[in-house]
């Protein structure tokens, strides 16, 4: 009897369960869909670093899983708190029937087993398929080939996906057993006739706290785009908490500023339903500016992750067969009291780190610092903007190589070598945010003393090479001199470029093996093209999967927030549409005017995020500068796209929800 009871209900009240349906839906989608990844290698040729690469990602994705758990858990609590509010009376009438409180609990106990296994299956099933096209991109960011396509089900996904939501679901009944033990008759029956109170009232209370907000917000942004975010400092700090605090004092205050300055003016004000609109919405800010102010800052961090996270892995990708040039970079920092008889390259190879055998060609430069600091060739404006961990890059010296050496590299990357006139330099830089910086250096004033000597630049334009092979690119610029000059001079650094014979992995596992494993001679490090590749994807990947997988949990979890908010407004208001209806207002007018409820509750934190979101864009792109250009156009259509698919169906949800109940009382 509680069985075909229980299905009952949910077969009556299916609207009712859309917004609960579609986040656990969602929910297990995603769950299952980055918690399978590690089963898609089946289908890919890796070598043994990727596989290493792709087992630590499966690590993280289930560890960032437990923390998506507690998050989806405690939002389908919530959800599931407004059924249980929006069916009190009809639990009420059930104990008025003489039904005890722990029968009531087994039904209810069966409807969330139901919705469970429902929501469950058909989240597996396109969890199931939206997987198989992850194996593609996986594949695809990997660079690596898919022997054949195949159809992959990861029983371990699976079976974590039902242990979680299992668990949740569990937590769910004990919590509408909890409950339903505490209620009382009379409160269930008069459940629908209770308000909110309203807790800020004066209007010019409302307009100084609005304008405090607004100042607020204001220093905070300058702060970060000043302070940036990789100095951690009391700038920082500051900055975070008078964005929290100006987006907290937005909410609390808008519902009164906003209904004084629509009220100035009468034809929007009085026009249709708007004056019941806006008092709506009013009423509802009122009470749920705290929530307003943490979906603001989750759609930040959502807007955030999803776009920088996968920017920055193109980013970190696009780039890579520009920054290595060469097989292996081994670079020696050398010391103040260091002798140097040898280059680095006999020296490794008399102390039997033979490279001979495996090397194609290669080529040495030498570093020097001969006093010249970038803030003599780098505008000031510009190096505020370069504050690289919190110091002042135009303080650093300025690499300075020979001419025959640098002719050498050259050579090497089978470019035409360049010529120099004895009072001559080349400037080159593979720092694409000082090309303008550099240009009008050079076209103003070229002149360079070094060693008492002026020198002047060879060509009106900065050149562009990149000699070593680095994870990015890391030239703020550098100086190349004639040989003469540099007699008896010593040099700071060697960097010694190679190319291998044979170019698969197993050649730079030998070569790394060798200079991992020697220690007579004490070079500082070496960069491998093969190991920077396949960090650098590896990470891309990692930055990518994360960022899509938060953002789009986050996104989840304020879509269904505000939704589940506004069919409680609903559910709370179903008296006064009905008053409208009896005072004369057309279906079609009440319809408008819920839709504009609605809508105009799901954008306004969204706005605010979406302001919050450029200023953060605009400081994170100063970091991801030093890797490459993120694509603003590409980032915002990603973006896009996800808002509308996912806040877009909540929002539809709402409204045929929100219209459902307001005429359940019609």
């Amino acid at each position: 009897m509680f069985s075909k009871l229980a299905i009952k209900n949910v077969g009556k009240s299916i609207r009712d369960y859309t917004i609960y349906f579609l986040t656990l839906t969602f929910g297990v989608c995603l769950f299952y869909v980055f918690n399978s990844i590690e089963a898609q290698q089946a289908m890919m040729i890796i070598s043994k670093s990727q596989q290493e690469l792709l087992s630590a990602l499966t690590e993280i994705m289930g560890i960032v899983s437990i923390f998506i758990s507690v998050i989806l858990g405690f939002l389908i609590i919530y959800a599931n708190k407004f059924l249980i509010k929006r069916r009190k009376k009809e639990l009420g009438i059930y104990m008025t029937l003489g039904m005890e409180k722990s029968k009531i609990s087994k039904i209810l106990v069966i409807e969330t087993f139901l919705i469970g296994i429902i929501s469950l299956a058909i989240g597996l099933i396109i969890g199931i398929f939206l997987s198989q096209g992850l194996s593609v991109v996986t594949a695809k960011m990997f660079r690596a080939n898919l022997t054949q396509f195949k159809f992959i089900f990861s029983s371990n996904a699976c079976i974590k996906s039902i242990i979680n939501f299992g668990i949740i679901f569990v937590l769910v009944m004990i919590f509408n057993t909890v409950s339903i033990s505490k209620f009382k008759l009379i409160d269930l029956l008069n459940a629908n006739k209770k308000n909110e109170n309203l807790k800020l009232k004066k209007v010019w209370l409302s307009i100084v706290l609005f304008i405090s907000s607004i100042i607020c917000l204001a220093v905070s942004y300058y702060l970060i785009i000043e302070n940036g975010i990789l100095a951690i400092n009391m700038n920082f700090y500051l900055s975070l908490a008078l964005g929290t605090l100006g987006t907290f004092l937005f909410f609390i205050s808008l519902s009164g500023f906003l209904l004084r300055v629509i009220q100035l003016n009468k034809k929007i004000y009085l026009k249709n339903l708007n004056m019941f609109v806006l008092r709506q919405i009013n009423s509802k800010i009122n009470t749920t500016y705290v929530s307003m102010t943490m979906i603001c800052i989750m759609l930040l961090i959502t807007i955030g992750t999803l776009s920088t996270g996968r920017g920055l892995s193109d980013v970190l990708t696009s780039n890579l067969d520009a920054t290595t040039p060469f097989d292996i970079t081994i670079e020696d920092n050398v010391l103040e009291d260091e002798v140097i008889s040898n280059t680095l390259y006999q020296t490794l190879e008399e102390e039997h780190v033979k490279l001979g055998d495996i090397a194609a060609n290669y080529s040495e430069i030498n570093i020097y610092d001969l006093g010249v600091k970038y803030n003599t060739i780098i505008l000031k404006e510009l190096l505020d903007e370069l504050q690289l961990y919190g110091s002042d890059p135009g303080e650093y010296s300025v690499p300075i190589m020979k001419l025959s050496e640098f002719n050498k590299v050259l050579g090497q990357l089978g470019k035409t070598p360049i010529e120099l006139k004895e009072n001559e330099y080349l400037l080159t830089s593979n720092f694409d945010q000082l090309s303008e910086n550099y240009e009008k250096f050079l076209k103003s004033n070229t002149n360079i003393t070094i060693k008492d000597k002026t020198l002047i630049s060879s060509t009106k334009k900065k050149a562009s090479y990149t000699i070593n092979t680095y994870p990015m690119f890391s030239d703020l610029g550098s100086l190349v001199i004639p040989d003469e000059m540099l007699i008896g001079e010593k040099s700071i650094k060697r960097v010694l470029n190679i190319n291998y014979l044979g170019k698969d992995e197993e050649t730079d596992k030998i070569v790394r093996e060798r200079l991992d494993n020697f220690e007579d001679i004490d070079f500082s490090y070496y960069y491998s093209k093969i190991q920077i590749q396949e960090q650098s994807i590896g990470l891309s990947t990692v930055l990518s999967y994360l960022g899509i997988y938060i953002g789009l949990v986050f996104l989840i979890t304020c879509a269904a927030i505000l939704a589940l908010q506004q069919l409680s407004e609903a559910s709370d208001n179903q008296e006064r549409y009905r008053l409208l209806r009896k005072l004369g207002a057309e279906e079609k007018m009440i319809n408008k005017a819920l839709f504009m409820q609605i809508i105009i509750y799901f954008m306004m934190p969204l706005f605010l995020a979406v302001i919050h979101s450029v200023v953060g864009l605009k400081v994170a792109n100063q970091v991801v500068l030093q890797f490459g250009q993120l694509n603003i156009l590409v980032n915002t259509i990603t973006v896009a796209i996800f808002i509308v698919i996912i806040y877009g169906a909540y929002f539809l949800a709402t409204y045929y929800g929100s219209k459902s109940i307001i005429k359940a009382n019609k």
